[in-house]
């Protein structure tokens, strides 16, 4: 951008003269003495690349066009390719006329500043040819802006812009087009001559010639002259101009394509494409140490003597919770709870407590310690317990698998948080009453009622929120000791932070206007009291301030609304109100690059009535979708951004609300919630309609699969028609039948989200999935474009999740059809490549077919039971014969099927007490031979395990030994007792393992008609159940219902307990 007026006061001085005052000017530009080079960005993910137009407005409107509208889409498909979201920042309607020289300047150093953010060095294309543009006299140029940008009288709007974006670094990313001026001699109409050149003369061509002569000394690779023609008696129309149009020019075909190659050559040196797997952990932990870094940057206050930044009013916080992890004698066992109202800046407190023990931690190498932090709402699914428990796995366990449920994993960490083995570790978990609510699961049930005495524990969350009053009623948490209250500001803190925030930009106040504002209660919250200043910083009418902090509403969310009525005045309000609405109703934020998409048909986003039914008609497949001019879009984010955060990768784009505040204020005031549920409801309906439209046929799919089904389902819940409820499960129903979403929703451990869509799609009993799935690949089989390996790979995904839906049949079917396609094209993989994919498919159909098996034993599952240990022992001599039978993976998964295999020993075993069988049946062994390969193979999974250090599978194998030796009485307690003691050793009492343990160790005395015995081992497994898995779980119901057995209730009554 560079805005048209003026040119300053003409001058009269000798050419010479002239000469050397601008040069003056321009020597008293700091330039760096190295270039700056862009950092080559290989990390995973979308990311968005800025492109900022420079040159006067009046005369390079046909470039603009010509740059928007055909290069710059151009551009974009290319960087779609390559995860990369272009955003073209043409200002030509940025700044209205009626806005103040700061702001006008503000706004075109402020977009460079985003370029710089998001690229390290701005993308930037400047054109120029015989107008200069806006000279600012120095009564323009606010003292604090000359200061922050360095800036230097006597330069043109234009000029500040190429200084800021290029010039004083040397950028390699900038590009510069010279038009060349000799189309002028074709124009004859002198009105229409002016629209190309400065009025004023001689300043604005010797101006012109230095800046030409500076660029082409400083950039002359990057420099290029372009010619143009006049089209007489045409005009140039545009969406963004009046009806009079502008003078109409044809340009060299050179023109689109020196743009194009060039920022195709630079985007591709800073973004390589980088084809590696993505590593999610080490992921998600760069974005939130991203998040905690930027939170750590916002300022409550400046140390004067040391320049640093600090949270004025919020030392002492700080130092309790240092103190806290610090302190090696607290045997407490409880967490820290940083708990206060929103916007009390506990997310600012949390980041830099985390900061603060990962460089402390840092500085102390020789002591280890692992710290993990999290913040919730911070990054694409960071609300997720399954995700924040998974990622604090890996942190302490980084060399474990992970369960596959959540509440396996909810148990998993709740013992290890409880083992007293674990090494010191510091956890910081930020924002906990906005995790994901699940209803089968008590909140905070993770946590352990006493930790291990080398963890330590920081949670922050809304003081009465749900977690926060399950853990009050816990008898073991000592509430009082362990809670630290964020208070409101003292006085004397809130205007140390008003004086110091207000003085960054030379602006102070009278006392007679600081006790009003300091007097308002809302003022001890530091988010109010930081949109205050911020409101009094762009106050313009110094005589009316008293007034006007007088008028400032006395809440958090009033002052919000506040905000919001000016912002309408401010910008366009129908693209305000929608993107607030769009932010609020959409589930992970939304891509700056999808808002300009659904921006752009404005005509669209007034609310209408719809009575609540959906119109097919309405959506339809948009080809190439337009994008909302920029400039319209930069005065809305220029008002929004204080209460925008870059959801996710900070490089993504991705934009949300920062305080959860300012969503429950969008709810009440733009979606009705004040009014009555039935309009709330109305409207939350109308805007998730038209982002499952958007989503339908536009969006990558990792933005589909996160968004789409979530608009899907709102819309189906809500629905007024059954006619349209119907339509919202087929919508979604074919989104889940697309390989595209189906790679992405899969997981091989545990398909939770993607069999959850099913079930809300109506099929309880996957019947749908299984025959909608069977139908695509089975397409894919016949679709000669899909290679044999892709789709064999797509029939293993497939058989996994049929059989985690529990369809074993199914899943043995295509299983089985998958290990033939191997088999039957050799050629499509690597000897070894291929030996892998049979070794995983073997052990998979064995699997199947065991939980095939009927509940009731007979001889008949014998040979079925023959046929599963022979898909192990294909599965064994895979890993035997591979040259890479010493990796870990195959060393874990030998483990497994050495312990699959065992236990259907065992199964056969059994079989053999229980009916007459021949050897014929158990493959010409005995009962006792059996049991003995069986026992060498278990002994043989539990040296591996103990090998890899992997604990809990270790003593899943005990256990499957002790099985083995069923109607032995005194082997199999001798195993147990062992088992539970090392369990205790590793995990600690309150483990499901223990569970299973007491349990089966009840078993055993049971066979043996001990029934006191075997009531004492059921009780504790139940004891520990309640607490483990909880009192609605299966396993927790199982223990119940044997206790409630007559002979067992009658022991429990005599021992005087009871059964909850």
């Amino acid at each position: 951008m560079s805005a048209e007026g003026g040119d300053g006061e003409p001058g009269k001085e000798s050419p010479e003269k002239l000469q050397d005052e601008i040069n003056e000017v321009w020597n008293q530009i700091a330039i760096n003495e190295e270039q700056i080079k862009p950092e080559v960005d290989n990390n995973p993910g979308w990311k968005t690349v800025r492109i900022f137009v420079s040159s006067t407005f009046k005369d390079f409107h046909q470039e603009r066009e010509i740059l928007v509208k055909k290069v710059f889409a151009d551009l974009r498909a290319w960087c779609e390719e390559r995860q990369l979201h272009l955003i073209d920042c043409d200002l030509r309607w940025g700044v209205p006329k009626e806005t103040t020289s700061e702001v006008t300047l503000k706004t075109c150093l402020e977009e460079i500043d985003r370029c710089y953010d998001d690229n390290k060095v701005p993308y930037f294309v400047n054109m120029t040819c015989k107008r200069i543009g806006w000279i600012p006299l120095a009564d323009e140029l606010p003292p604090n802006l000359m200061k922050n940008y360095r800036l230097v009288f006597g330069l043109s709007v234009t000029e500040m812009e190429i200084v800021h974006a290029a010039y004083r670094i040397e950028n390699p990313n900038a590009l510069f087009l010279i038009r060349d001026d000799s189309f002028l001699n074709e124009i004859e109409d002198e009105d229409i001559r002016k629209e190309f050149i400065d009025e004023v003369q001689p300043r604005a061509d010797t101006k012109l010639n230095i800046l030409k002569d500076k660029i082409t000394s400083r950039f002359s690779e990057r420099v290029f002259t372009y010619k143009c023609k006049y089209v007489p008696g045409e005009r140039l129309y545009s969406d963004y101009m009046t009806k009079k149009g502008r003078p109409k020019l044809e340009l060299d075909d050179n023109f689109s394509k020196i743009v194009l190659d060039f920022f195709k050559e630079r985007i591709a040196e800073q973004y390589p494409v980088v084809k590696t797997e993505i590593d999610e952990y080490l992921d998600a932990t760069f974005h939130h140490k991203a998040f905690m870094n930027s939170r750590c940057g916002i300022i409550l206050g400046v140390n004067k003597k040391s320049q640093r930044d600090l949270i004025i009013g919020r030392e002492s916080i700080l130092k309790e919770i240092n103190d806290y992890v610090e302190n090696e004698k607290d045997t407490s066992g409880s967490p820290k709870l940083i708990i206060g109202e929103a916007g009390a800046g506990k997310s600012s407190i949390m980041a830099k407590a985390a900061s603060n023990v990962l460089q402390a931690m840092e500085e102390r190498a020789a002591q280890p310690c692992k710290v993990f932090f999290h913040f919730v709402g911070a990054v694409p699914n960071s609300t997720s317990l399954l995700e924040i428990l998974r990622r604090l796995l890996r942190e302490i366990k980084p060399n474990s698998d992970f369960p596959e449920t959540l509440e396996d994993t909810v148990q998993l960490v709740r013992s290890e948080l409880a083992n007293c083995h674990l090494g010191r570790v510091v956890i910081f978990i930020d924002a906990l009453n906005q995790v994901d609510r699940d209803m089968h699961l008590e909140p905070m049930f993770w946590l352990p009622e006493k930790l291990a005495p080398n963890v330590r524990c920081v949670l922050s969350l809304i003081t009465d929120s749900e977690p926060h009053v399950v853990l009050k009623r816990r008898q073991d948490f000592k509430i009082r000791d362990s809670e630290i209250i964020v208070p409101d500001l003292e006085p004397g803190k809130r205007l140390e932070i008003v004086n110091n925030y207000l003085g960054l930009f030379n602006k102070t106040l009278s006392t007679e206007q600081v006790v009003p504002l300091l007097g308002k209660k809302a003022s001890s919250n530091p988010l109010w009291l930081r949109i205050a200043c911020e409101e009094l910083r762009i106050y313009g009418d110094f005589n009316t301030v008293t007034d006007f902090i007088k008028l400032l509403k006395e809440t958090l969310p009033g002052l919000l609304q506040q905000v919001l009525e000016r912002f309408e005045k401010e910008t366009d309000r129908v693209l305000l109100v929608s993107t607030l609405c769009l932010l609020e109703v959409s589930r992970f934020g939304l891509l700056e690059a999808e808002l300009l998409e659904i921006l752009a048909d404005k005509d669209s986003l007034e609310y209408r009535e719809t009575g609540g039914e959906y119109n097919p008609e309405g959506s339809r497949v948009i080809e190439k979708r337009p994008h909302l001019p920029y400039a319209e879009w930069a005065s809305v984010y220029r008002n929004l951004r204080i209460f925008l955060r870059p959801y996710g990768n900070p490089s993504e784009g991705r934009l949300d609300f920062y305080h959860r505040t300012l969503s429950k204020v969008v709810q009440d005031t733009y979606l009705d919630k004040s009014k009555s549920d039935a309009d709330y409801n109305k409207k939350r309906w109308w805007w998730h309609k038209k982002l499952a439209e958007y989503y339908r046929y536009c969006g990558t799919y990792d933005r589909k699969v996160e968004e789409y089904p979530h608009h899907l389902l709102f819309l189906k819940r809500n629905a007024k028609y059954d006619e349209d409820k119907k339509l919202y499960c087929k919508w979604l129903q074919e989104f889940l039948l697309d390989m595209g979403a189906f790679k992405r929703l899969y997981d091989d451990e545990f398909s939770e989200t993607l069999l959850y869509y099913w079930r809300e799609c109506g099929d309880e009993k996957y019947d749908q999935m299984c025959e909608g799935y069977e139908k695509e690949i089975r397409q894919m089989e016949k679709d000669l474009a899909y290679a044999p390996h892709v789709t064999a790979s797509r029939f293993e995904d497939v058989s996994r999740l049929m059989a985690q839906a529990g369809k074993y049949k199914e899943a043995l079917k295509v299983a089985e059809d998958c290990r033939d396609m191997v088999k039957k094209f050799p050629q499509q993989w690597e000897d070894e490549e291929r030996n892998e994919k049979l070794m995983y498919i073997y052990g998979h159909i064995a699997h199947i077919k065991s939980l095939c098996l009927p509940h009731t034993q007979s001889a008949k599952e014998i040979p079925e039971l023959n046929d599963i240990i022979s898909m192990h022992e294909e599965a064994i001599q895979i890993i035997n014969n591979s040259p890479k039978r010493n990796e870990k993976k195959y060393k874990k998964y030998l483990a497994l099927q050495l312990i699959k295999k065992a236990y259907a020993r065992g199964g056969i075993a059994s079989r053999c007490d229980a009916f007459s069988v021949s050897k014929f049946f158990t493959k010409n062994k005995t009962k006792k031979e059996m049991i003995e390969l069986g026992c060498k193979e278990v002994e043989k999974a539990i040296s591996l395990y103990q090998e890899l250090k992997d604990y809990g599978h270790e003593l899943e194998a005990q256990l499957t030994k002790a099985t083995l030796y069923r109607g032995n009485k005194e082997e199999q307690l001798k195993i147990y007792k062992a088992t539970r003691k090392k369990c205790r050793e590793i995990f600690g009492k309150e483990h499901h393992l223990m569970c299973r343990l007491c349990f089966n160790t009840g078993i055993v005395y049971e066979d043996a008609n001990d029934t006191e015995s075997a009531y004492r081992y059921f009780r504790k497994a139940y004891d520990v159940g309640m607490k483990v898995y909880g009192p609605k779980h299966a396993m927790t119901q199982t223990y119940r219902e044997a206790l409630k057995e007559k002979k067992y209730a009658a022991v429990g009554k005599k021992l005087g307990h009871t059964i909850d």
